[in-house]
This record gives C-alpha cells, sequence and structure tokens, in this order.
C-alpha cells in the first residue's frame, strides 16, 4: 500500500503539474497574435448556388429539404442520397470527404445542393443511367482530391465523442491510414505502432507468442499490463494483450493517443493512452461486389531448427453495396512452422459488417472473431536447464482433463481467442443536437499463455503455464453533442455522454499435483474464480473556439466502478487543453498543450489472465493467499508540443511530455518455496505477489514527420523517454530503489520510413529499432536458479532470487535494428504480385531480455487478385 508519508508529496506534485499546465495553457493564449485572414476562415459555407441558365435537368431538379451542421462531407453526400432518393455514385479517393460543411435548404434542386457542397472539388456531375456520377477531373498536381483537404480538417473519432475535425484537438494524435498499411504490407500490430507512433513500443515476438508485450507507452504506466486502452469500432477490448493481428485489407485507420489526457472520455484503464481501431464502411461506386484476394508464402531462418521454417498467409475480402448501403467480409488463414522445437502455430481471422444511411440515421454492424494455437515449445536457451517431461506410468490416470492439452507432438499446447460484436447508430436532428447509441461485446479466451513478465523464466516454473482464463465486456454508450453557434459563426460543442460497462473475468489455474512413481502430475484445479465488474461513467466535454484560431477544450468523467473502494470509490478524471492554429502563407503551424488524468484499477483482465491470478489471489504450485490491499495507479500529467503542415508535402509533430505515476503494481517475487516429489527429487517454486511500487515519473520528448516529394515518401518516429522510480510505496519487497530506471522501457526509440509510387510499382523499406533499457539476465538468472533447484549438477545455490537479490541480475540492452522490405508490380489488370522482407539483418536475440528467441531473416511472395 502506498507510503502516507508520500500522500502529501503527491498532492503537491499534482498541484505543480496543474499549476504548470495552467502556465502553459496561459503563455499559449498570450503569445497567440491575431489570426490571420487564412486562419479566420470558415469552417462551412450554407450558400446554395443559383441554378444554371435553363434549369436542372432530370433527376437534377428533385426538390430536397437538407439540415447538416459541422459534418463531412461524405456524411452529408450519403444523407442528401437517402432523402432525396436518387442514387449519388462516388469514389472517396476522389473527393475531400473528410471536409466539414454545412448547408441549410429547404425544398432546393437536388443539382443546387450538390453544387454547393461540391464547391472547390475537382469533380463533375454526370447523369448516367438516372443515377448522378461525381467523376473526378484530372488535377495538375494528380494528387487525389481527398488529400487535398488540410491535414487538420480531416475527421478523427478518438478524442471526441462523434466525429470531428483534428483541429480542436489540444492533444497529440497519431492517424495511421489504412491504404498506408495496405502498400505497406503491414499486419502485426507491434510494427504498425512501431513503425508509425513515437513514444509507444510494441516487442516484436514470434508467431508462438499469443500475447502483445509493451515495452511502454510513453514510459512506464504498470508492469505486464502497460498497454494503452483499445477500441475496435468504438467497443472496448476487454483484454488489450490479446490483440496482435490486423488485417489491413479491413482497416479504415488506427487511431492513437498517449498519455492519460483521453481518460476524461475514455474512463478507467486509459491511464497511458487510447487506441482506436476503425474498421471500412464503404461501399462502391455501383452496387456490384468487389472481391480482393491475397495469398503469400514463403520462409523464416532460425538458429535453433534446421532448415528453413515455412509460413504461408491467404485473405480472402469481399465488399458490396453503395455509399448508403453497404456490407463486407473478409477472412484470413495462416500458418508459421517452428521457429524453436515444438512451436508452429496457425490463426484464423473472421470479419464482417455492414452500414445503412436513412434520412437521419447512420446505422452500423460489425463483427471481429480471431483465434489462435501454438506448441508451447522448448527454448533451447534453457533445455540443458529443464528435464524432459516424463509419460504417465502405464494403468495411470495420467493428466486431468484440466492439465494443458497437447498437440501431435506431445508437447503441450497454447491458444488465444477474441470475438467482438458491435452495432452502433448516429441521429441527426433539424437543430443543434447529434445523438449516437451503441451497444457490443468483447470477450476473451486464454489457455496456457505464460507469464513473460516475471524475473524467472516460464519454462523453469510449469506452475505460471497451468494459468487459463476468460472474460467479456459489455457495453453500453450514449452521447449528444451540441453545436454552439452556427454556419460560420460556430462557436463550439458541448457533448453530455454516460456509459455503462460490465466485466466478467473467470480464471482457473492447475495447482495440485499426484506424484505417481517418483514423478508428479497435475490432477486438479485450484483457484478458479469469476468476478464480475460494473462500471458506470457519466461524461460532459466543452470545445470552444474562436475564429477558427484559438481553440479550449474542457472535459470532465465521474465514474462508479466496482473494482475502487474507499476515497477512490468515484474516480473523477479531468482534462483541460488549448490549441491555437495560424496559417502561415500555405503552411499551417498548431500549438497545444493538454493536462489530463487516468486511473487503472488493481484487478485488470491483462494482469489476472495472462499472469498467473486468479480473482485477486498470488498463487504458486498449489497454495494461494489473499494479497495485501493495492492502491490503484494513477498517472497524472501535461503534454505540449507544436505541429507544422504544409499541405501533404510536409508534416512534423514535436511533443514535449510530464507525467507522474503513482501506485504502480508489480508482480513481486517474495519467496522461493521447495516441494518434494518423489522420493529423491524436490521441486522449487517461485511465489509473487502483487505490490504497489510507489512513485514513477515519465518525462521525454516525441517527434514525428513525413515529406513527400513527387513519387517519394520519407517518413520517421523519434522519442526519447526517463522513465524513473522517485519513492518507494511501504511495504513495497521488490527489487526497484528510488532513482532506479524502470525495467524493459526503452529509453530512445526510432522508425524510419521509405517508400515509392510508381504508375506500376509500389515499395517501401523501413527501419525500427529500440535503444537502452535495463531488463534481468534471464538466461544467467535461469541457469542459478535451476543449479539451485537441483535441476543441473552444480554448485547449490543458496540464492533465493527475490527483493534486492534479483538486481544483480540486472543489464543493459541495446537492442538491434529490425529492416523490412515490401514491393508490389501490377501484373496486369487487377493482378500483383507481391514480394516482402521482414527482418532483414536476421537478429533474433535481444529484445526484451536474451531468452526470447524471435523469427529470423524471413522472405516471402505471392499474389494479390481483383475483380
Amino acid at each position: 500500500m502506498a507510503s502516507r508519508a508520500s500522500r502529501p508529496r503527491r498532492r503537491a506534485a499534482l498541484r505543480r503539474d496543474v499549476r504548470g499546465c495552467v502556465i502553459a495553457l496561459a503563455a499559449l493564449a498570450i503569445g497567440a497574435s491575431a489570426p490571420s485572414p487564412l486562419a479566420a476562415q470558415r469552417t462551412c459555407d450554407a450558400l446554395v448556388p443559383a441554378a444554371p441558365s435553363g434549369g436542372w435537368s432530370a433527376p437534377l431538379d428533385t426538390r430536397v429539404s437538407l439540415h447538416v451542421t459541422d459534418v463531412s462531407l461524405r456524411d452529408a453526400l450519403d444523407r442528401l442520397t437517402a432523402i432525396s432518393g436518387v442514387p449519388l455514385a462516388y469514389s472517396a479517393e476522389s473527393l475531400p470527404v473528410d471536409r466539414r460543411v454545412c448547408l441549410s435548404a429547404e425544398r432546393e434542386p437536388l443539382g443546387a445542393l450538390l453544387a454547393a457542397l461540391l464547391r472547390g472539388a475537382s469533380v463533375k456531375v454526370l447523369i448516367v443511367s438516372g443515377r448522378v456520377v461525381l467523376a473526378p477531373e484530372r488535377q495538375p498536381s494528380d494528387e487525389p482530391a481527398s488529400r487535398s483537404v488540410s491535414v487538420l480538417e480531416r475527421v478523427v473519432v478518438t478524442g471526441s465523442a462523434v466525429a470531428a475535425p483534428r483541429r480542436p484537438l489540444a492533444v497529440g494524435m497519431e492517424v495511421i491510414d489504412g491504404e498506408q498499411l495496405r502498400r505497406q504490407a503491414l499486419s502485426s500490430l507491434a510494427d504498425i505502432l512501431d513503425a508509425n507512433v513515437p513514444g509507444l513500443w510494441s516487442w516484436s515476438q514470434s508467431p508462438a507468442t499469443l500475447v502483445a508485450q509493451y515495452g511502454g507507452v510513453r514510459g512506464a504506466s504498470s508492469f505486464g499490463s502497460s498497454s494503452p486502452k483499445i477500441y475496435i469500432d468504438g467497443v472496448e477490448v476487454a483484454n488489450p494483450l490479446v490483440v496482435t493481428q490486423i488485417n489491413p485489407d479491413v482497416i479504415d485507420r488506427i487511431e492513437v493517443i498517449r498519455g492519460p489526457q483521453g481518460a476524461a472520455l475514455y474512463g478507467s484503464d486509459a491511464i497511458s493512452g487510447v487506441i482506436n481501431v476503425l474498421t471500412r464502411h464503404d461501399g462502391g461506386a455501383t452496387s456490384a461486389p468487389s472481391v480482393l484476394f491475397h495469398s503469400t508464402a514463403g520462409a523464416a531462418g532460425s538458429a535453433y531448427v534446421a532448415g528453413l521454417v515455412p509460413t504461408h498467409e491467404q485473405r480472402l475480402t469481399v465488399r458490396t453495396g453503395t455509399n448508403i448501403r453497404s456490407a463486407g467480409f473478409a477472412a484470413t488463414f495462416g500458418q508459421t512452422g517452428a521457429l524453436i522445437p515444438s512451436s508452429a502455430s496457425r490463426q484464423i481471422t473472421a470479419i464482417g459488417d455492414a452500414r445503412l444511411v436513412t434520412a437521419r440515421e447512420t446505422l452500423n454492424i460489425a463483427a471481429r472473431f480471431y483465434d489462435k494455437r501454438s506448441g508451447v515449445g522448448r527454448n533451447p536457451l534453457l533445455a540443458s536447464f529443464i528435464p524432459a517431461t516424463p509419460a504417465p506410468p502405464t494403468g495411470s490416470a495420467g493428466p486431468s482433463p484440466s492439465a494443458p492439452t497437447v498437440v501431435s507432438s506431445g508437447e503441450p499446447s497454447q491458444s488465444v481467442r477474441q470475438y467482438t460484436l458491435s452495432t452502433s447508430a448516429a441521429f441527426a436532428t433539424q437543430g443543434a443536437w447529434t445523438h449516437s447509441v451503441l451497444a457490443g461485446v468483447d470477450g476473451y479466451s486464454l489457455s496456457n499463455v505464460a507469464d513473460a513478465i516475471g524475473p524467472i523464466p516460464t519454462a523453469l516454473d510449469s506452475a505460471l503455464r497451468a494459468a487459463r482464463g476468460n472474460g467479456d465486456r459489455y457495453t453500453v454508450r450514449g452521447s449528444s453533442v451540441a453545436h454552439i453557434g452556427s454556419g460560420g459563426d460556430a462557436l463550439g460543442t458541448f457533448t453530455l455522454g454516460v456509459e455503462h460497462s460490465v466485466l466478467r473475468q473467470a480464471t482457473t489455474s492447475v495447482t495440485t499435483r499426484r506424484i505417481m512413481a517418483g514423478q508428479s502430475y497435475p490432477t486438479a484445479v485450484e483457484g478458479s474464480d469469476e468476478t464480475w465488474n460494473r462500471n458506470t461513467g457519466l461524461l460532459s466535454q466543452l470545445s470552444m473556439t474562436w475564429q477558427e484560431s484559438i481553440f479550449l477544450t474542457g472535459g470532465l468523467r465521474v465514474e462508479r466502478n466496482d473494482n475502487f473502494t474507499g476515497s477512490n470509490r468515484f474516480p473523477v478524471l479531468p482534462m483541460v487543453g488549448l490549441a491555437v492554429v495560424r496559417s502561415l502563407g500555405a503552411a499551417e503551424v498548431k500549438w497545444r498543450a493538454a493536462y489530463g488524468k487516468g486511473i487503472r484499477p488493481p484487478q485488470t483482465p491483462a494482469r489476472s489472465a495472462a499472469s498467473g491470478y486468479a480473482g485477486g489471489l498470488g498463487w504458486s504450485s498449489g497454495t494461494t493467499g489473499v494479497l495485501p490491499a493495492l492502491d490503484p495507479e494513477v498517472q497524472a500529467g501535461y503534454e505540449a508540443g507544436a505541429e507544422l503542415y504544409l499541405g501533404s508535402a510536409l508534416q512534423f509533430q514535436l511533443t514535449r511530455f510530464d507525467q507522474r505515476v503513482t501506485g504502480l503494481i508489480q508482480s513481486v517475487a517474495v519467496a522461493v518455496e521447495t516441494f518434494a516429489n518423489g522420493a529423491a527429487a524436490t521441486e522449487r517454486r517461485v511465489r509473487y505477489q502483487l505490490q504497489n511500487v510507489g512513485e514513477i515519473t515519465n518525462t521525454g520528448w516525441e517527434a514525428r514527420g513525413s515529406f513527400a516529394k513527387g513519387p517519394f515518401m520519407l517518413a520517421s518516429a523519434l522519442s526519447s523517454v526517463d522513465s524513473r522510480v522517485r519513492a518507494l510505496a511501504t511495504g513495497y519487497k521488490g527489487d526497484l530503489r528510488p532513482n532506479d530506471r524502470m525495467l524493459a522501457v526503452p529509453a530512445r526509440t526510432g522508425s524510419l520510413t521509405l517508400s515509392w509510387t510508381g504508375n506500376r510499382w509500389t515499395a517501401a523499406l523501413g527501419a525500427t529499432r529500440a535503444m537502452d533499457w535495463i531488463n534481468y539476465d534471464r538466461l544467467t538468472l535461469a541457469r542459478d536458479y535451476a543449479a539451485a533447484a537441483g535441476i543441473t549438477p552444480g554448485v547449490q545455490s543458496t540464492n533465493d532470487f527475490t527483493g534486492a537479490l534479483l538486481r544483480t541480475y540486472w543489464r543493459t540492452y541495446d537492442g538491434e535494428t529490425h529492416l523490412r522490405l515490401t514491393a508490389t508490380r501490377d501484373m496486369s489488370r487487377g493482378i500483383a504480385l507481391l514480394v516482402g522482407g521482414e527482418n532483414l539483418l536476421g537478429g533474433q536475440l535481444g529484445e526484451p531480455d536474451n531468452v526470447t528467441i524471435r523469427p529470423g531473416r524471413t522472405v516471402t511472395a505471392g499474389l494479390r487478385a481483383s475483380f
């Protein structure tokens, strides 16, 4: 439990953070000079052009009433189609679909409304077989019209209750476009984040590793569950660590906010940030189905098996419908051989969606299923420390049904399963209000998935491998957004919302063992537990603007969460931010600053299901014990930054952050226990316990930029972070001490991507690297632990591998550069050749420790067919 003496320090630190944020906001407001005329341009225009000479021809003469306020051009066109009954055919690539528009018209010709909405867009209106086609006109720059919209006008969902332009956001946000993912052939979430998001690092791991492991999100906000809060189509994922693979063919975009500033909207567990994955809901110019088939195969190198390791993946995507009625389905199947003995894996993904636009409503439905299985594998680096698992004696009952399942090779297997169902609706009114509702469920199931965070490698402690867990989160959310002012005189928005979620978690672990013929076998399940957690949040947010140049945002969320007790029973999560935008010729400059606070309960699905803890009980080798009371993890602080945009040619963001974490929770090794196993053998097990560490500071810099010239684009993301212990909680028995750097948090991360797009060729060369972090020397630790346990011959060690003694096993890592290359060649109409290379330098060790084995050099080739 946190020290009472540290509470005044925390309150003083919080006051300093608030004071610093207020000063920063005041400095920005005072330092911002009057906006230039360009900066003060209106976000939308309600004027309706006069009819051409001769009037409008059918069906453009159809009389239509349309009232839209500050919506995207895409939403306005789709609603116009639904109201008029006249089909509009267009491609999102040829229109600035993210541009914000306003229009209020009563029984005006359809042609006049289209002319008003499309003013400035490089399209012409054609009538083909009774349909209105918005055909693209060639632009001098050969740049798609949809890209000509200012970056700050692009529509985003994260950070606002409904879709809104990026311009008013006071926090740094990264938006990863789905088309970008498809060009670079990125499907691993770790690769996507490492290449595009500064300050967020996810370790690249073997296909046999089924859960994600984050190196840090602006430093440390937890141990083992230090991950952002993840949403898929607006539904919160029950366990964010099980989201590891994404099908790029179905992604519209991925939006990422780092830091606790998003907690005012997204609530508990958004302590370190939010990732929102948005799938595609688009249709085509016609209702005819479009089919995309993608198939690749190749091989990976590994220094730990003979020969090459085969790998293949097939993806099928089908989309049908128009801009107002669309549906899609996508399926993925992939397999990878064993990079280490008995570690082959396979995965299946299925995704479906549907969208319907009516005169005033937009309805979306989405479903996702993911299943991955692999062998546990025998790590060759640890093989000499681990005795072979004997078969049960003849005639014995053998392992119980609750024991780990086995694959054909006789080795245990592991699996993860995840699903998401969501339905949402947005309701527009003729007034200032827009209403939205969402209902969804996300669930997961883990079997024999090990905890990779503890100091002792799991392979030496099979009790950890026996942990299983599953859970479901049911979410209902409603919000209403009012536009203050109208048209070009809009002053801002006011948001009210309510959210209720129910989380069910169940965990089991094989702990009772029976000794037969001198050998021990699991025979029963203990520690089974099911918990229910209910969380209700009320949120409000006010965003004000002055002449489309200065934006002030304030938000507050109040929650009632079953996982919080005492003074934290009803956490209050505030956020305040300021953004100033100026136009300097053809460039746009933005300054921003924001303060926020987030909180995470002691018990989370990532911690209880993946780390061998059942319902709050610490266990090891058949023993359970009630954990001490734990404080929640709380992170608060500010960020400030500057952004520069020169069309789509040059973009640059620089952010400084200073955040303080209290109550951070670590899985601490508190004892090593020895058990009899037959007449002449003993077993040693480490007993872990969740404990509050104390107070940690996370400070650093983030930078991201891109430059485009002709067919070339160069993009880079860099970060520098100092994550350090400042004070220890009373009763903490772990190995950290004041002024220590947090374990497994890279001090620097970076990425560089060079892409080229030609008439028939596209190619991308990317490099990522994490540098300078401290972690355990797990290989030496495993050797000494095995010797002390009597598993391997040698001098019996007296080291109990707890507390300060673990510090002797700390070492510094510097990582390796991950180099990847992808290329696509259009062979003929609808057929393309795909070539890719991953980890071209071939390194397999050293991230995040010296016993984790990653895939070596991997080369794949295949075909993509679209029709």
